[in-house]
């Protein structure tokens, strides 16, 4: 399948609002409204980007498979990955999540010249944990039942991957 990556657009959140899980995004909240998606959308703040949300294509079918947002920390020169979903398992295997994370990559430390990029997974989410090593992102540390979500708590893995470290992948 090839993919195009583009920005996020308003006319998208019908697809991706049926994707999150509140579970895994916990930064949304049911009912999933427009309001909540639209910190989904790229946005600069005094000339600088400090939201980039894309999404990806299927250039065959104009069909979006998949989308990713990072927020923009310019003083630690550093961009959080705070979601990245691969809407039906069909795409799971098929290259949409490195497409992504590669635009991310190339967006953060080719074109905006941070040194880190980061994110949080669950640390029961062994699938997501296992994709990101084999981007090159390294453990820094698990957070102990760091957050709670309906009864229980979760721990969670925060991941990075310096330029220094993607320039040689």
């Amino acid at each position: 399948m090839d993919i195009d990556i583009r920005p996020t657009q308003e006319h998208d959140f019908p697809v991706i609002r049926h994707w999150i899980d509140t579970r895994l995004f916990r930064r949304f909240t049911k009912p999933i409204d427009d309001s909540q998606l639209e910190n989904l959308l790229s946005r600069s703040k005094d000339g600088n980007l400090v939201d980039y949300g894309i999404c990806a294509v299927n250039s065959d079918s104009n069909a979006i498979v998949g989308f990713a947002h990072a927020v923009i920390d310019w003083k630690n020169e550093l961009a959080h990955i705070q979601q990245i979903i691969v809407g039906n398992s069909e795409f799971k295997k098929c290259g949409v999540g490195t497409t992504l994370m590669q635009n991310i990559f190339n967006k953060c430390f080719n074109e905006l010249k941070l040194n880190r990029t980061q994110l949080f997974v669950d640390e029961d989410n062994a699938p997501a944990v296992n994709f990101y090593r084999k981007l090159g992102f390294h453990t820094d540390g698990l957070m102990r039942e760091a957050t709670k979500f309906e009864d229980c708590f979760i721990s969670w893995y925060c991941m990075s991957l310096l330029k220094k470290e993607w320039e040689i992948l």
